[in-house]
């Protein structure tokens, strides 16, 4: 089941309960689980935050809340939100997986954050999106260990990125730097000349042991993870690329765990 801190709640929501103006970026979230799990005919490309007005989703919405012996109401709400979490799809390419696939997650997260968000929390949310964007489209990804590391790569292009295990900390780093505006520090303490690596000075930070924080680098021997989902031991999710393709990880996936520090960013 994904957890409240991989996808919270952010309120009531429904045909009744928005103008026709309003969006949301859960409403494109719930949009795409109705999409992955048969109820509504559409290219994922198509889908926004809009719900009033928008018949055919609102039917495919309430057809699912039925099934699931909810009321017809044509409302999102806790009850509906504690369901979807638990759901998969049931067959097809995506057979197996979450509903609400990672990027839908991510919607929902940054809706959850917009209330009001302070700078480093901006800048996770942006480091995040760099690596998330980066799973996405793993192709575009080329391990390397040339330095200096190019800062200026796009995940979203379709260019190839040529890099490594440190190397993409710094670009996922420097990509919130960019965008935010913020004077971001470089996690390998090199200016941002695109040097460093696992072992100089990215490892060179105080070492936290729970509660790990979107940004903090998890170090085994010879290699380097980047948090980008906050939680435990167990909870936490890390960016890893070490090799071909990138990929998301848990601490505990490799035998030869070191620490995990927490860069000071801002």
């Amino acid at each position: 089941m994904l957890t409240a801190e991989e996808c919270p709640y952010t309120g009531k929501k429904g045909s009744d309960k928005t103008k026709h103006d309003d969006t949301a970026p859960t409403i494109e979230a719930l949009k795409r689980a109705m999409v992955r799990l048969g109820f509504l005919d559409k290219k994922l490309s198509e889908l926004d935050g809009y719900w009033a007005n928008e018949s055919m989703f609102d039917n495919a919405w309430s057809e699912w809340s039925l099934k699931k012996g909810f009321d017809d109401d044509h409302t999102y709400g806790e009850g509906k939100w504690e369901e979807l979490r638990k759901l998969k799809v049931p067959s097809g390419a995506h057979q197996g997986e979450y509903a609400l696939d990672d990027y839908a997650c991510e919607l929902i997260r940054d809706e959850a954050a917009a209330g009001g968000t302070s700078a480093i929390e901006t800048v996770r949310k942006k480091i995040v999106a760099f690596c998330e964007q980066g799973l996405r489209k793993p192709g575009l990804w080329n391990y390397t260990q040339n330095r200096a590391v190019d800062l200026t790569v796009d995940p979203w292009g379709g260019s190839t990125i040529h890099s490594d295990c440190s190397g993409s900390v710094l670009q996922a780093v420097h990509h919130a730097k960019k965008v935010t505006g913020l004077a971001v520090k470089d996690p390998s303490k090199q200016n941002w000349t695109g040097y460093g690596n696992t072992d100089l000075y990215e490892d060179d930070w105080p070492t936290v042991s729970s509660s790990y924080l979107v940004g903090d680098l998890g170090h085994y021997e010879g290699h380097v993870t980047l948090c980008i989902l906050k939680g435990s031991w167990n909870g936490s999710r890390w960016w890893s690329f070490g090799s071909e393709p990138p990929s998301k990880r848990t601490l505990d996936y490799r035998n030869d765990f070191r620490k995990v520090v927490r860069p000071v960013y801002l």
